[in-house]
């Protein structure tokens, strides 16, 4: 019972890191075979983990957010962790890429996107409080701001191969904190 267990949590987090490579490679609309067949699983084994593509994209985000999490947690004992978090944003381009589209796909509004937003927002806060009383960041800085910053940072994602991404992403985030004055 529990070597099944450990394959069927095996099986789900093949399919979640498959889908990251299939829809960086080719979009969130790619077919979902494509994320089968590099999971290395059968249909059957998609659809016991994910009701449809939306489910998965409601994973990936979550999957997401625990990384946040994780990340954030570690950054917190610094005093200009937000930012330490800001540019460890860079290490994590394969997974920022690939969930630019799937904000996107699911409406703002939808419940679940709802309770998504406020757990990354709970997530954010601390850092974001203790950057602003340590006066590392603008005092009217928030968790939507956020989202405008990585929108930032996914600019310098788009098209290129994983070493020009890199190389713009670094910049991106040098800007962003340093700003364009000389």
């Amino acid at each position: 019972m529990l070597k099944r267990q450990q394959r069927a949590a095996q099986n789900r987090e093949d399919l979640l890191n498959a889908a990251i490579t299939i829809f960086r490679q080719q979009g969130i609309q790619a077919p979902l075979q494509l994320v089968i067949d590099e999971a290395g699983v059968g249909r059957a084994t998609f659809y016991r983990n994910f009701e449809d593509r939306r489910a998965l994209v409601i994973a990936l985000m979550e999957q997401a957010l625990t990384r946040l999490e994780e990340r954030a947690k570690r950054y917190s004992e610094y005093p200009d962790g937000f930012i330490q978090l800001i540019q460890n944003h860079i290490y994590n381009l394969p997974n920022l890429t690939a969930l630019t589209e799937y904000w996107r796909v699911i409406d703002r509004n939808d419940p679940i996107m709802v309770q998504i937003y406020q757990r990354r927002d709970a997530i954010l806060q601390p850092l974001i409080d203790q950057s602003i009383a340590n006066q590392i960041c603008r005092p009217d800085l928030s968790p939507k701001d956020y989202a405008m910053i990585t929108s930032i940072l996914r600019s310098s994602f788009q098209g290129l191969g994983d070493e020009e991404q890199m190389n713009l992403a670094k910049r991106a985030v040098d800007l962003l904190i340093h700003g364009i004055k000389a």
